[in-house]
């Protein structure tokens, strides 16, 4: 298992997530970018505050590839080490 210290700020917000909560986002970003596209543009449907960021981390996550690894890397090891 890799090393959560690694981004540690990173770690602690993913931790502040629910576990259903990164389950359902570690989902999404294992999908393909037609897909999370999909995703983002329903959750901006509602017009909430909330649902707005959340398109946005996709978004944000979909243009930067390597980053969105690392954040399901690391979502990956905090289900693990939450069992």
């Amino acid at each position: 298992m890799g090393d959560l210290g690694e981004d540690p700020e990173l770690r602690d917000l993913l931790l502040q997530l629910s576990p259903p909560a990164r389950d359902k986002l570690r989902a999404v970003l294992f999908h393909d970018q037609a897909d999370r596209d999909a995703i983002a543009s329903r959750l901006m449907r509602y017009r909430d505050g909330l649902g707005d960021d959340w398109a946005n981390i996709i978004d944000s996550l979909t243009m930067w590839p390597d980053a969105r690894r690392k954040v399901v890397r690391l979502l990956g090891e905090t289900q693990a080490e939450s069992r």
